[in-house]
């Protein structure tokens, strides 16, 4: 079984310059996010663009972008994937069309869809993507993977704190209730994630059947519990466990080495 920890990420891979860099490094997947807005210097309706908010100008439209890793990988054996971050059901559907000739089956390239879709820990206030209208869009590339999460608050002077069993729950409904057949991960926070292992366990078990696994990610100064984030990482198992979170954090699980067979 493959040792998914050891697969690396670029972040907010927003711009042309950053993308030729990124293109040319090791990395192995490119995390980028989705705006409704205007390319730099040009005028016309707004378009999905690759910035984070608040920002609404770049100069990397998303049709460039994908266009951009593709030409990457019809020329090197060894392929870069995507991870799209889509702040807005609006951004989300107006990209239809774009991704469309990516998400075809003879296109293989790895493509994650991604939005936090609930409200999440602790009293988060940001305002989730609209779920139902996401899952429905996202069903239409099949080949995509799922990343579908909640929206956090934490950090800062808020260092404690877990995924409550409602929000698993609430997250496992939607993913019945809609008939979701596709490659799922679940992107969760470190320093929640490292305190939630018996409904983390719960809500892979429960998606077994579609592949499922989780991503961890943590911000700059979150507070994780390393040895506990390390448990839960080593229980879920190397193989259903994508790791992204700084350098810093990373070094301090003491995780197998890469080339560590991940359990069967």
């Amino acid at each position: 079984m493959r040792n998914l920890t050891t697969v690396t990420w670029a972040h907010a891979v927003n711009n042309k310059t950053y993308l030729e860099a990124v293109l040319a490094s090791e990395v192995s997947m490119l995390e980028a996010d989705v705006v409704m807005g205007q390319l730099s210097g040009k005028d016309g309706p707004p378009l999905p663009i690759m910035a984070h908010p608040p920002a609404t100008t770049s100069d990397l439209s998303l049709a460039d972008f994908l266009t951009g890793v593709l030409q990457y990988n019809n020329v090197n054996a060894k392929q870069k994937g995507v991870k799209l971050d889509f702040k807005s059901i609006e951004a989300f559907e107006k990209s239809q069309e774009v991704i469309s000739p990516f998400s075809k089956p003879e296109v293989t390239f790895p493509l994650w869809l991604n939005a936090d879709i609930l409200p999440g820990p602790i009293k988060a206030t940001t305002k989730p993507v609209d779920p139902v209208k996401f899952l429905e869009l996202a069903s239409k590339h099949p080949r995509a993977v799922l990343s579908i999460g909640w929206t956090t608050k934490y950090g800062g002077n808020i260092t404690e704190g877990e995924y409550s069993r409602e929000q698993i729950g609430a997250m496992l409904r939607l993913v019945n209730e809609h008939h979701v057949n596709q490659t799922v991960t679940f992107p969760v926070r470190a320093g929640l994630a490292s305190n939630s292992q018996p409904v983390l366990l719960d809500l892979l078990r429960e998606t077994t059947s579609l592949n499922s696994s989780m991503t961890v990610w943590s911000s700059e100064g979150d507070n994780v519990e390393v040895d506990r984030l390390r448990a839960l990482i080593l229980t879920v198992g190397l193989e259903r466990t994508y790791l992204d979170v700084p350098h810093e954090l990373a070094a301090k699980l003491h995780l197998p080495p890469p080339d560590a067979k991940a359990k069967n």
